[in-house]
């Protein structure tokens, strides 16, 4: 029977549709924008999950932690640059599954150190993409409190457990955002101050109304001297002298003759 074409007909074909399905159901275990869609009160984390592409990222992954922000508390991510808004939300989102009951079981004489988006996607240097998870301080879940790995001053404590999907993902509540410790570098000052051209610096001018002085002398710029006008006036009165004596004798000379 098992062997007959009828039953290979039959088997086959059953056997590819369950596995389509179950590559299917395992490709697209969750989708973090659907399941916040039925919790409004994080409706600006969620918007800015799917601005940002964040959202895309996350329902690529298995095994993840969201650490959600009602609105309320989203006052210190408004306003700022998407690309710093993928950077906040990618240090929400840890890469271990975390429920509340996992949190309250972590070890007491230190924090745990959590791996986030942030790191993975490269974004990040030192401990900048890490969270820190300490049991202690005010919470209603245990004391539990998530804190920037990178700055000791960005932290939150955990409110209540909105979701999970065992052991696929998590969606905790915090108190407020966590702004990652990261700092654009400003923009580089100029080396040296451009230097003005020859031709409109004030050296090369050359004075107003200096070409116009009766006294410059031709294609120089330069004032003549009284001296050098003296002398040309006195060159011409001998040089005249000259030519009149000369003049004059060739006339005498004319007259004497026969």
């Amino acid at each position: 029977m098992f062997n007959s074409p009828q039953f290979a007909k039959m088997y086959f074909p059953i056997s590819t549709l369950l596995l389509s399905s179950f590559l299917f159901s395992c490709s697209s275990a969750f989708n973090i924008t659907n399941i916040l869609n039925d919790h409004k009160d994080f409706s600006t984390f969620n918007d800015y999950l799917t601005r940002t592409t964040v959202a895309d990222q996350i329902n690529k992954r298995e095994s993840l932690t969201i650490f959600v922000v009602d609105n309320g508390g989203m006052g210190s991510v408004t306003g700022k640059s998407l690309d710093m808004v993928a950077k906040i939300l990618s240090l929400h989102v840890a890469l271990e599954y975390f429920d509340t009951s996992k949190l309250q079981h972590l070890p007491t004489d230190q924090p745990t150190l959590l791996t986030t988006l942030l790191q993975a996607n490269g974004q990040a240097t030192g401990q900048q993409g890490f969270l820190k998870a300490t049991i202690g301080g005010n919470s209603s879940e245990g004391g539990v409190t998530i804190s920037s790995a990178s700055s000791s001053d960005q932290s939150a404590h955990v409110v209540s457990s909105v979701t999970s999907q065992p052991y696929n993902i998590s969606v905790i509540q915090i108190s407020n955002a966590i702004m990652p410790n990261i700092i654009s570098p400003p923009a580089a000052a100029p080396t040296h101050l451009p230097s003005k051209s020859p031709a409109n610096s004030p050296k090369s001018a050359s004075p107003k109304g200096l070409l116009d002085s009766p006294n410059v002398a031709p294609g120089t710029g330069t004032a003549a001297s009284p001296d050098a006008k003296s002398s040309g006036t006195s060159v011409f009165s001998v040089t005249y002298a000259f030519v009149i004596s000369v003049v004059l004798l060739s006339t005498l000379s004319l007259m004497r003759l026969p």
